[in-house]
C-alpha cells in the first residue's frame, strides 16, 4: 500500500481553507465599479503575465466522481498512481488540435486511467455568462449575483484551475479541471484503453478524504475539495417552491441533452468512413485488419463495426435522396 501524502490534520485544514473561500460573501467595492483610469492601466501592465503559445502549456483534466459508496461510505474519486513520477495524480493532459478543452479533459481521463467518463453538471458560482436568448434550461435555477457579477447555476464550467512551471517543456503550465462521472457501469478501468505511455499507471477509486490525502499536489487536492463541495450542494439542493427536485434533476437533464448531442456529433464523424468503406472494398479490408489489431474481440468486432458503417451509409443515401 502506498503511503498517504498528508496527515488527517493537514487534510482537515486544507478542506476548511477551500470551503472558506467558496463560502465567502463579497461584493465589488463602489470604487472598483468606476471606469479604468491611467493608474489602473499602469497596474494592469505591471502585473500582467504574458505568454506566447510556445511559452504557455494548457492542460485539461477531470475530477471524476462515482456515486458507488467506497470504504468511507460515500462517493469515490478517480486517481492514478504515476509510476514514473512516483505520485498520485488526477488525470489531465494537453488537447489535440481542433479539440475542445472539455472534450480533451474526457479523452485524457480515458487515456490515463482506462475509464471512459462523461460530464457531471454541478451547481456552482461562475463568471461565465448566459447565452442570449436564454433557454428554459439556462434560467431554471440561475441566480444573478449583481453584487459581484457572477451567476449561480447548474453548468459544465471549469471547477478548478492551477498553474505552475513545467519542468519538461520549460513552459508555464495552466491546468483546468472539469467535473465528470463514469460513462457506464461503475467506472472500472479497461487496461486496453490506456495510452502507450500510461500502461504502468495504477488506477484507484478513493473516497473524497482518502483521495485528498493521497494526491501529491496541494492544488489537485484543492480541486478535489472544490468538486466535493459542489457535488454535495448539487445533490442536496431542492426547489421548495415546486415538486421539482432542483439542481440534481436539472443536472441529469442537461447530461441527457449532452449525451444526445454527443451521439449526433459522433455519427457525423463516422459518415466519411462509412462512405469510404462503401465505395471501395479495399478500404473495408484495410479497416478490418486495423480493427483486429486494435480490439480484443477480433472477428466479432469487424462484423459489428462494418455492418454499422454500411447501415449508416444506407441511411445517408436515403437522407440525400
Amino acid at each position: 500500500m502506498d503511503p498517504a501524502c498528508i496527515d488527517d490534520e493537514t487534510a482537515r485544514r486544507e478542506y476548511d481553507e477551500v470551503k472558506s473561500r467558496l463560502d465567502e460573501k463579497w461584493e465589488i467595492q463602489e470604487v472598483n465599479k468606476q471606469s479604468y483610469n491611467a493608474q489602473d492601466w499602469k497596474k494592469n501592465n505591471e502585473t500582467a503575465k504574458c505568454y506566447d503559445m510556445k511559452s504557455l502549456l494548457m492542460s485539461f483534466g477531470t475530477v471524476t466522481v462515482r456515486d458507488k459508496p467506497g470504504d468511507e461510505g460515500g462517493p469515490q474519486v478517480l486517481v492514478f498512481w504515476n509510476a514514473r513520477h512516483q505520485s498520485y495524480q488526477l488525470p489531465k493532459g494537453r488537447r489535440n488540435l481542433h479539440e475542445s478543452p472539455a472534450d480533451a479533459a474526457l479523452r485524457e481521463t480515458l487515456e490515463e486511467t482506462g475509464v471512459q467518463v462523461k460530464p457531471r453538471y454541478l451547481l456552482s458560482d461562475t463568471r461565465i455568462v448566459l447565452d442570449s436568448p436564454e433557454t428554459a434550461d439556462d434560467v431554471e435555477l440561475v441566480r444573478r449575483n449583481l453584487d459581484n457579477e457572477t451567476i449561480t447555476s447548474v453548468n459544465r464550467d471549469v471547477v478548478y484551475a492551477m498553474s505552475y512551471d513545467d519542468k519538461k517543456t520549460g513552459a508555464h503550465r495552466h491546468v483546468y479541471f472539469y467535473a465528470a462521472q463514469p460513462a457506464r457501469g461503475d467506472g472500472e478501468s479497461d487496461a486496453a484503453r490506456l495510452s502507450d505511455e500510461d500502461k504502468t499507471n495504477k488506477v484507484r477509486w478513493f473516497g473524497f478524504k482518502e483521495a485528498r490525502k493521497r494526491l501529491t499536489m496541494k492544488a489537485e487536492r484543492a480541486a478535489v475539495i472544490t468538486t466535493q463541495i459542489l457535488y454535495e450542494r448539487t445533490r442536496d439542493s431542492h426547489n421548495s417552491s415546486s415538486s421539482d427536485p432542483g439542481a440534481r434533476n436539472l443536472s441529469d437533464r442537461l447530461l441527457q441533452k449532452w449525451e444526445k448531442d454527443d451521439e449526433v456529433r459522433r455519427l457525423s464523424w463516422a459518415k466519411p468512413l462509412a462512405r469510404a468503406v462503401a465505395d471501395n472494398e479495399g478500404n473495408a479490408v484495410l479497416l478490418a485488419e486495423a480493427i483486429k489489431k486494435i480490439l480484443p474481440d477480433g472477428d466479432q468486432a469487424v462484423e459489428r463495426i462494418l455492418n454499422s458503417l454500411k447501415h449508416l451509409d444506407s441511411m445517408q443515401g436515403v437522407a440525400e435522396a
